[in-house]
């Protein structure tokens, strides 16, 4: 049996992604060890488990500074950065013990890791970049550092995958060479065999009144601040969010100073598996991101997959991957990514209309026919086949 050895820059908790690809590979054969990171916080995470047939991770401990050396370091950079380039080495030296045939590198911040493991040795080994963002693009990040860094290191690698055709495209720009888009999309299933979670039981919403469902990251650029005004203008719904991120303790704390508790209910992140109930449970969900960088314009947003897999209807953002999707298969309605008007004239629309909801969820239960991971993961798996 061959083996693979990828590296994710978190905790492999929750990375439904890198698990898909993962289990896609192991069908195909492959033996998948997955080199994670693990923080001084999350040290009752497992060092080294398996978590799937064929399928295993190891996650090697974050080093941090002694108090007594971290208070001579007078310089904020070394006591900031320091840590995170002991992890990177760390899981350079697990990478490169692992003695695999391919190792694949996911994200940026682990491409150096990847080099490693596959290039720093006798006989090289193929690499794959599996750039799950626009690294180039994004909000807070440098384009020309990080062009030059990204340009040099894809010097090493031997194939490039990237999220869709609008960001392959982008990438060819820069780097004259047109990477595999693979896509995001939710594996196939029967969200009839999955059980509803009572949402309206747990926050007593009246069978009159229609969920609307955000869940994923609460970071900036994510068009929460615009969701919640626009909620204060709607009646008959009831907004749930389920995540975390940086944006959540002031999410909780605008919704309070707009004066609509009793409208917006904050989950805590839910397990990949068990946010299918949740998701089955909405009459609505959102994917409202903003255009503040290429990254957000050109994303297609594995949310928006999870909607249409569990047949709900969809607002979205009016940015070309999300919009192609949305007005292809005709699940939801599309809104200007800076217009809180336009978003709130779709949530009174689609709130109102049994008639267009209903219409919504059945195209969807046509359009996860072609939108799910069972046929995507056929170029993942002719990708490794061309590098046998």
């Amino acid at each position: 049996m061959k083996r693979v050895t990828m590296f994710v820059w978190n905790n492999f908790i929750n990375d439904a992604r890198v698990l898909r690809e993962a289990a896609a590979l192991t069908e195909a054969g492959w033996e998948v060890t997955v080199i994670a990171k693990k923080d001084m916080d999350e040290r009752h995470l497992k060092r080294a488990e398996q978590i799937a047939p064929d399928v295993y991770v190891n996650r090697p401990l974050r080093a941090e500074l002694p108090q007594f050396l971290s208070r001579r370091i007078k310089s904020t950079v070394v006591d900031k950065h320091l840590p995170n380039m002991l992890q990177m080495l760390k899981m350079m030296m697990l990478g490169r013990k692992q003695q695999a045939d391919v190792y694949h590198a996911h994200d940026l911040n682990t491409l150096l890791q990847g080099i490693a493991g596959a290039k720093l040795r006798l006989r090289p080994k193929p690499l794959i970049y599996d750039s799950h963002e626009v690294q180039t693009n994004r909000t807070h990040y440098s384009f020309d550092k990080v062009y030059r860094l990204e340009g040099f290191l894809l010097k090493f690698v031997d194939h490039v995958i990237v999220e869709n055709d609008t960001r392959a495209d982008y990438h060819k720009q820069l780097y004259q060479a047109r990477p595999t888009p693979l896509h995001n999309y939710s594996e196939l299933y029967d969200i009839d065999a999955v059980d509803t979670y009572p949402l309206r039981d747990q926050f007593g919403i009246p069978e009159e009144d229609k969920i609307v469902l955000y869940q994923g990251g609460m970071q900036e650029g994510r068009g929460l601040f615009k969701l919640l005004d626009a909620f204060k203008d709607i009646e008959g719904a009831r907004l749930i969010m389920i995540g975390d991120g940086k944006e959540r303790r002031n999410l909780i704390d605008y919704h309070e100073k707009l004066g609509i508790q009793h409208k917006v209910e904050f989950i805590n992140r839910v397990p990949y598996k068990e946010l299918r109930r949740y998701t089955k449970a909405a009459d609505i969900g959102i994917q409202f991101l903003e255009n503040t960088n290429f990254n957000h314009y050109s994303a297609s947003s594995n949310k928006l997959f999870e909607y249409i897999m569990a047949h709900v209807p969809v607002i979205g953002a009016k940015l070309p991957e999300i919009e192609a999707v949305i007005t292809h298969a005709e699940v939801g309605l599309t809104v200007a990514s800076e217009s809180t008007a336009q978003l709130t004239a779709a949530l009174e629309r689609l709130t109102g209309d049994e008639a267009l909801r209903e219409k919504f969820r059945n195209n969807a239960r046509e359009a996860k026919l072609k939108y799910n991971w069972n046929n995507e993961k056929k170029i993942l798996t002719a990708i490794y086949k061309s590098l046998e």
